[in-house]
């Protein structure tokens, strides 16, 4: 009777491993099929962390129990490694000097709006961002969640950085306002002059955007795309539910059924809008005549449809020199990479760094870009 009992979980473990395994592949199958055509395999992608360590608690209990048996996630895992490194960095890579040289050092920040809508505390909130980017050195800072007030001695932002980066170049560009003096949008601001600039468009969708700017670096034109593609937009009501599901106090299975399904929906609305943003993305990465990078927040993770498409032919800053998770978004959905730095094969990257500051629900993310176009 206990052989049999002990057969019969042999054989529950086996096959709750192989779900894990198939889970496994089908987020990996979610970075090749568009959420436009099938969206349902995205939320596998998103889940790829939690999959991931399902099949090594697998590997860890059948090398304990039966060794021959944790093959069976461990060939799953390394088939889909390039997507392990491009999630986490095992090797820690050592901080490089300076390139010598044609190079610039870039920042990239969602700052939230620099806590406009924090009434009490929005200038500290703004100038702690502000000053985590000065301590970032960089020369050129590309910032989502752009906030600007026109109305002078109000909540001055462009100045203020204009002044303390040292940044006498800026690229802005506003997708929403409120009472004409309350600008929303994106904007890059350099060290060096901005001799072009423009913008990529996403069809049927206002509130995101990505714009280019074309700088100067001593005789090169390089290009800085800078782009925050569409977010989830939860509500107060999905973050309170997701409380508290992850808190145990929701019983009720109707209301939890409810929230779970608007959920998914809101995902499904994102995933399909984001995949048609990075589509307009890369089209028009194709014809730039420039060596350039693409950076920004994207909102998606690093197993992901979207995150494929840019990742395809380019370099991420992060896999060239990065180590750890490096989860970008501080948030109260699940911490995730989602802003990049991406950027052409003609250039290079070194010492990319997540910054500490959680002032914002993303942290910034700065990498050195260095190249030599003419040896």
């Amino acid at each position: 009777m206990i052989k049999w009992l002990r057969s019969i979980s042999k054989g529950l473990l086996v096959l709750l491993n192989i779900i894990a395994v198939l889970a496994l592949f089908l987020s990996y199958l979610s970075t090749h099929i568009s959420p436009e055509d099938f969206s349902f395999l995205a939320l596998f992608g998103i889940a790829y962390g939690v999959i991931l360590v399902t099949n090594v608690v697998f590997i860890v209990f059948w090398l304990l129990v039966k060794k021959r048996l944790a093959l069976i996630s461990t060939i799953a895992i390394l088939i889909g490694f390039s997507h392990l490194a491009a999630y986490v960095q095992i090797i820690p890579h050592t901080e490089k000097p300076t390139p010598e040289g044609q190079h610039f050092k870039l920042v990239s920040h969602n700052v939230r709006l620099f806590g406009w809508y924090d009434w009490r505390h929005n200038k500290q909130y703004r100038d702690t961002i502000i000053a985590g980017l000065v301590r970032a050195q960089g020369d050129v800072y590309c910032i989502q969640e752009y906030f600007h007030n026109t109305t002078p001695g109000v909540f001055d932002t462009k100045q203020k950085l204009r002044r303390q980066l040292e940044t006498p170049y800026i690229h802005e560009h506003y997708t929403n306002s409120v009472g004409m003096d309350q600008k929303y949008g994106i904007a890059t601001f350099s060290k060096y002059p901005i001799v072009n600039t423009g913008r990529v468009i996403f069809k049927r969708e206002y509130a995101n955007a990505c714009i280019f700017t074309d700088i100067n670096v001593n005789g090169d034109t390089i290009r800085i795309y800078n782009a925050h593609v569409a977010s989830i937009r939860f509500g107060d009501h999905d973050y309170r539910f997701m409380d508290e599901i992850k808190n145990a106090e929701s019983t009720n299975v109707k209301p939890i059924f409810k929230e779970g399904v608007s959920i998914l929906r809101r995902l499904e609305t994102a995933y399909k809008k984001r995949a048609e943003q990075v589509h307009a993305i890369k089209e028009h990465v194709a014809e730039c005549p420039y060596p350039f990078i693409i950076c920004g927040d994207f909102n998606e993770t690093p197993v992901s449809y979207s995150y494929a498409q840019l990742a395809d032919g380019l370099v991420d800053a992060f896999r060239e020199s990065g180590w750890g998770i490096s989860n970008t978004y501080i948030g109260k959905f699940p911490s995730y990479r989602i802003d990049y730095i991406f950027h052409s094969k003609d250039l290079k990257s070194q010492n990319y760094r997540k910054l500490p500051e959680e002032v914002s629900d993303h942290h910034a993310i700065t990498a050195e870009i260095y190249w030599d176009l003419n040896p």
